[in-house]
């Protein structure tokens, strides 16, 4: 028994030694035998580390201070608060350099200038709130206003102010008003400059129209190139290309083979909406009426009247986002040239010989009502390509029509195109309409050129009443269907 607890005192001997050792080692590794006088570096009450040189440390400081000084062109840069450094005596063996101590200092409390700190606070919860810092208020309202101009002539934007813009005499356009979408706020007060300070009323124009600090990119004009061949070519639309090229003036504009052109991709960051009574002259597309012919074989046409087009004019509101028709009301409508129905016979005479039927090329219908706008083409749109017409102006509720007959392969309420319904015209052609309020056809459904299939709404990813109108070939839409410009379909 004796010799059980001897050897257990001796094993627990042991460990207290390996202790005492490592310990010891730790302390001697880390204090010395000897003090030595150094200087202890506070922050805020914290110690954080211990340097040979104030004087070292202080000229880092002052020298850092007059640099920033003379970067940002102020009489004054603030260094860091609750640095203190005191004298003593230590026996810690590890001591750090000035410049250490500096470095930490500035990760931790940065040196910082007055200025102003903007917060642009989207309208997206899913979006962040951006932050700019600038010295001069002056400098972010020089740029707001570039970045307005940008969208809207200075011209319109000064008669807009002066309340001096041109009445309307048969058409035309007057604005109501101009604003910035997000809210934003301006606050004075201490700008870190660790953090981007914007100096230059240019280089934050650019950043809120780009949503990044970048290399211009050019193009150089070629033979037989227009404004919208080279915004086609580089994922623009032509309204964001005269964006990015002030100089031009319409997309008419001449161009000259050599120039150098600017084809960058906008992001704004900043919505400028744009609010204005317009009166404007458009195409009202006509009718297409059929009538049984019992001379003309089963499956073929004839044309009897050729169609055309009338001009409606459109008294309305318009909104606008960065240049972007967003919602269109239509007030009044006006007939100045009638629209001419086509008239068209189908043949109803039986066919006994042998062979197939031709297929019925026939014309496609309007799919919505006469009185309408077409707020949006096809074509890149803030770099991606927009899939279809936006038509607008029918009002919340109107009647969408199928452009042509075919079978219903889609018919629901789901992601973005909110409420929308896919038709198969079984000749290698696919319609969609989306964004619409109700839908009155379910999948598998059988429909005819002019059946009412919903009603115009704006569910789903849609900022204003319209519908999304648009046409694939070869395979369903957003699938492997190739997507073509609807307006092919009525040329």
């Amino acid at each position: 028994m004796l010799k059980v607890i001897k050897t257990g005192l001796t094993y627990i001997f042991s460990i207290i030694l390996a202790l005492f050792i490592v310990l010891t080692v730790k302390f001697v590794n880390r204090y010395d035998l000897s003090p030595k006088k150094v200087y202890k570096v506070y922050l805020d009450g914290k110690a954080i580390g211990n340097i040979k040189d104030k004087k070292e440390l202080e000229d880092y400081i002052n020298d850092e201070q007059k640099d920033l000084k003379e970067k940002y062109a102020v009489n004054k840069v603030y260094i860091p608060t609750g640095v203190d450094i005191q004298k003593c005596i230590t026996y810690e063996k590890k001591v750090l350099t000035a410049k250490q101590v500096h470095n930490i200092i500035k990760e931790k409390k940065p040196f910082t200038v007055k200025g102003y700190i903007i917060k642009i606070k989207p309208t997206s919860k899913d979006e962040e709130t951006i932050v700019i810092n600038v010295l001069d208020k002056k400098i972010f309202d020089k740029a707001l206003r570039s970045v307005v101009e940008a969208f809207v002539s200075a011209d319109q934007v000064k008669n807009y102010e002066n309340d001096t813009q041109p009445e309307i005499k048969d058409t035309g356009s007057i604005i109501e008003d101009i604003y910035i979408d997000q809210n934003i706020t301006i606050k004075k007060g201490y700008v870190s400059t660790d953090d981007q300070i914007f100096t230059d009323e240019k280089l934050l124009t650019k950043y809120l129209l780009f949503g990044e600090i970048k290399e211009e990119e050019y193009y150089t004009v070629k033979e037989g190139d227009t404004i919208d061949s080279i915004a086609y070519d580089h994922k623009l639309a032509t309204a964001e290309f005269l964006v990015v090229n002030p100089e031009f003036t319409s997309a008419n504009t001449l161009l000259s083979v050599g120039q150098q052109v600017k084809v960058g991709l906008i992001a704004p960051i900043v919505d400028v909406v744009v609010e204005s009574h317009t009166i404007l002259d458009q195409e009202s597309q006509y009718k297409t009426t059929t009538e049984d012919d019992s001379t003309l074989a089963l499956g073929t046409e004839k044309v009897v009247t050729q169609g055309q087009n009338g001009i409606d004019r459109l008294t309305t509101k318009i909104k606008t986002v960065n240049g972007e028709t967003n919602n269109v009301v239509i007030l009044s409508s006006e007939v100045i040239t009638p629209s001419v129905d086509k008239v068209v016979k189908v043949g109803t005479k039986s066919v006994t010989t042998g062979g197939t039927a031709p297929i019925m090329s026939g014309s496609w219908a309007w799919p919505t009502i006469s009185q309408y706008f077409i707020s949006s083409h096809f074509g890149y749109r803030w770099g991606k390509i927009h899939e279809a017409l936006d038509i607008a102006g029918s009002g919340e509720g109107s009647p969408i029509y199928a452009a042509g007959s075919g079978v219903v392969v889609t018919s629901q309420n789901k992601g973005s195109l909110g409420n929308h319904v896919t038709i198969n015209h079984g000749n290698g052609y696919y319609t969609l309409y989306a964004h619409m309020s109700s839908r009155n056809v379910v999948v598998g459904q059988n429909v005819q050129k002019g059946q009412q299939i919903g009603t115009m709404g704006h569910t789903g990813f849609a900022t204003g009443t319209h519908l999304h109108f648009g046409l694939y070939k070869n395979g369903m839409p957003y699938r492997d269907g190739t997507p073509m410009d609807p307006m092919i379909l009525y040329r």
